[in-house]
């Protein structure tokens, strides 16, 4: 489906070119935050809150700080005072900008939240740290943390989501929309044919990367050199730097590779700027690194939802109400939640529609973005009932989202700058064989199993932020391009390299790509899918601007406008060496576009109802992204999301204590996700079609569309199957089980 490529890139741009990194990588050469080594390097561990809400009425380092090895302990009775460790309104606050956060209705921007660990005896959530060991090593510190005797005056939480009667918060404008939205007025029961009304519900999710979190730090007296696991290292620099107190040209930040993150390493976490708080106290290297149990309550997580959504179509099919209400939650310190009607503000155009988000403030660490935040969880909700209703109506669910099709952005009255979802359903469709599956559910069993095909629409922003990149062409015939971004395992270091070959005229291969270090050009945290159109047009720019100075050289020294290989018209001009600095202008200015990615995903399960055994044997999902640089990277990205979207259907869910509010199943023992076995063949579809009203290059982000639609597909396709509806995840074997 790819369209061919065109405007000047056409020589490497679009090609399936293997990473330029993948051979660092596979072998190990490719250093990660916790590799980094330093002399005289010290490790720090957390103690972690066994209680969800109360007060530390006892605190006794006694024991560790007797064994050889430990060097400190730092808790709210010492911290402030030894490291300089304070609540500071400033110091936690979240880019607005980059994630698009606003204020809660509690009246307080929770992006200014000032809470932090080991400042004052409360304890807000279980797994909070109270105290955090130094030792000469790991093992030292770990073993001291197990000595530290922490006695609570506990007071009782609650998880419960919905409780009646509770006062709940109703966020205004939130991830770049209104989270309390009402358009037309709902429609006389007369002209209603058919009505849907469901709740759905999802789990608690953790993110669980392959890397592991951790931060190295070292004061040299002056300056703070940071290795840290982070999706953005500017971010990271001007947060650490404001704890510290000192400037940020004072901070250094180097992420070069990371292995992960899908959101848990995109805002900034105590434990960044904690190590070098204790790096500058003790004046040697401190590396803070985070076990699994660690990263499941410092690092974020995906809030559960409870979605209650009521669809309703005149005679011919068509909507005239769709209404979406969510219930989600909060920390008591923080101010993320699931913003689970995105999609529905969208997708399908409606005379009356109504999106209203309700958070609740409870005693749990605090939710972060997570791959497709909203977007994950309300697609559940939303794609279920179409299906639902869909079927309930008689009519193929595939067609029905035709007839309602979204050919404006009817909420915001403007056009698409592009939209091919009609391509992606029909070519998704035709790959698939969408057309040879039955009217009725349990129409087609093989063997013991039942087998049934389910899909569902996903949609994604398309956002772009200002983001500068810095290239410089040798006559030699090699370019170096340079810019803080971060490749978080997306494949931004071999895109670049794509661009900046295909650009000046040179061999993939002859172009080095610099990433993640705040000392080079600024670009944005890499989240939200916005890293490639953000970065690549910045790059493209800094080229256009290489070739106007050579055309420049070649004007002084009385030449002709020539052509040819780059360096060596440089040569010729006795030019060594030419650099260039330029900045993408980020999103476009103009209102009178949306911008939005569009896809379809085709699934096929197979359910054994005497064993409630339920397999995904067949994936087909089509995209149109915008122009695809390298399709292999591409599908990549997709298949990992369709990956997130089977474990969201089939195991994932973090458990949590009822009587403690504590995480039990905080390793990857004992939280579930798919393995090789789990996942099946997976074909990858892109249209391909470049955006140029987006960017010059019409490129957009796809490292999120993946995942939103696939749950409610799997879902889809196991009523299609056995003809049960399962509304809540994940998908348990009680719902497989014939009744």
């Amino acid at each position: 489906m790819s369209a061919p490529d065109a405007g000047g890139t056409a020589s490497h741009v679009g090609r399936a070119l293997p990473r330029t990194d993948g051979i660092a990588k596979v072998t190990g050469a490719a250093r990660y935050a916790a590799d980094e080594q330093a002399p005289g390097l010290l490790h720090a561990v957390g103690v972690r809150a066994t209680v969800a809400a109360g007060r530390i009425a006892r605190l006794d380092a006694h024991a560790a700080l007797a064994l050889p090895g430990v060097v400190a302990v730092y808790s709210h009775l010492n911290a402030q005072a030894a490291l300089g460790w304070r609540r500071s309104p400033e110091i936690m606050r979240l880019s607005a900008e980059e994630l698009g956060l606003g204020a809660l209705a509690d009246g307080a921007d929770r992006r200014a939240e000032a809470w932090r660990p080991l400042c004052a005896p409360d304890i807000r959530f279980a797994g909070q740290w109270v105290a955090v060991v130094v030792a000469e090593s790991l093992e030292d510190a770990r073993l001291a943390a197990r000595l530290i005797d922490v006695g609570y005056e506990a007071e009782p939480a609650t998880l419960a989501l919905r409780r009646p009667g509770e006062a709940l918060l109703r966020p205004g404008f939130f991830f770049g929309e209104e989270m309390q939205v009402a358009v037309g007025t709902a429609p006389d029961a007369s002209t209603v044919a058919h009505r849907l009304e469901a709740t759905y519900e999802t789990p608690t999710q953790h993110h669980q990367p392959m890397e592991p979190t951790a931060t190295l730090a070292a004061w040299d007296g002056e300056r703070m050199t940071v290795h840290d696991s982070t999706q953005g290292v500017g971010a990271a620099r001007d947060y650490i730097a404001a704890s510290l107190g000192i400037a940020a040209a004072q901070v250094s930040v180097h992420s070069r590779f990371v292995g992960g993150g899908f959101g848990s390493k995109n805002q900034m976490w105590p434990h960044q700027a904690l190590a070098a708080h204790l790096a500058r106290a003790l004046s040697r290297p401190v590396r803070l690194q985070l076990s699994r149990a660690d990263m499941s309550v410092a690092t974020g997580h995906r809030g559960e939802t409870s979605q209650d959504v009521a669809l309703a179509t005149d005679g011919a099919g068509r909507f005239v109400s769709v209404r979406h209400e969510s219930w989600t939650p909060t920390s008591l310190q923080g101010g993320f939640f699931e913003p689970c009607g995105l999609n529905t503000l969208v997708l399908y155009p409606s005379a009356h529609l109504q999106v209203a988000h309700h958070v609740a403030r409870r005693a749990i660490p605090t939710p972060t973005p997570f791959r497709g935040p909203g977007e994950t969880p309300g697609s559940f909700a939303l794609e279920s009932a179409v299906d639902e209703l869909a079927c309930g109506m008689g009519i193929d669910p595939l067609a029905f989202r035709l007839q309602n099709f979204p050919h404006r952005d009817a909420l915001h009255d403007r056009p698409w700058s592009s939209i091919h979802l009609a391509q992606c359903y029909a070519e998704g469709a035709r790959r698939f064989g969408w057309s040879q599956r039955a009217a009725e559910p349990r129409a087609r069993r093989e063997g013991f199993e039942w087998v049934g095909c389910g899909m569902a629409t996903t949609a994604y922003p398309a956002p772009a932020l200002p983001a500068s990149v810095r290239v410089t062409l040798n006559a030699t015939g090699d370019a170096l391009v340079e810019t803080a971004a971060t490749d978080i395992g997306t494949g931004m270091s071999t895109i670049l390299a794509q661009l900046v070959a295909s650009e000046l005229g040179l061999s993939v291969a002859a172009v080095e790509v610099r990433l993640g270090d705040s000392g080079l050009p600024a670009a944005p945290t890499a989240g939200r899918s916005k890293s490639t159109a953000s970065v690549l047009p910045a790059a493209q720019a800094a080229c256009t601007q290489l070739r106007e100075k050579i055309e420049a050289a070649e004007a002084a020294l009385g030449a002709r406008p020539r052509t040819g290989p780059l360096a060596h018209r440089m040569t010729e001009a006795a030019v060594a060496s030419l650099q260039a600095t330029a900045t993408s202008a980020g999103k476009p200015a103009t209102t009178a576009l949306s911008f939005h990615s569009f896809g379809a995903h085709f699934v096929e399960v197979r359910v054994d109802e005497d064993l409630a055994r339920l397999r995904v044997t067949r994936v087909v999902s089509a995209f149109d992204c915008g122009r695809i640089v390298n399709p292999s990277l591409a599908a990549s990205q997709i298949k990992g999301g369709i990956v997130f979207g089977i474990g969201m259907a089939l195991m994932e869910k973090t458990q949590f204590d009822p009587g403690t509010a504590r995480i039990v199943n905080d390793n990857l023992a004992d939280y579930h996700l798919p393995v090789n076995a789990d996942v099946p063949d997976i074909e990858v579809l892109f249209v391909g079609a470049p955006d140029e009203q987006f960017n010059a290059l019409g490129v957009r982000g796809l490292g999120e569309i993946g995942v939103p639609g696939v749950a409610a597909a799997v879902a889809n396709a196991v009523f299609h199957a056995i003809g049960r509806r399962v509304r809540s995840l994940p998908i348990q074997a009680g719902d497989l089980l014939p009744r």
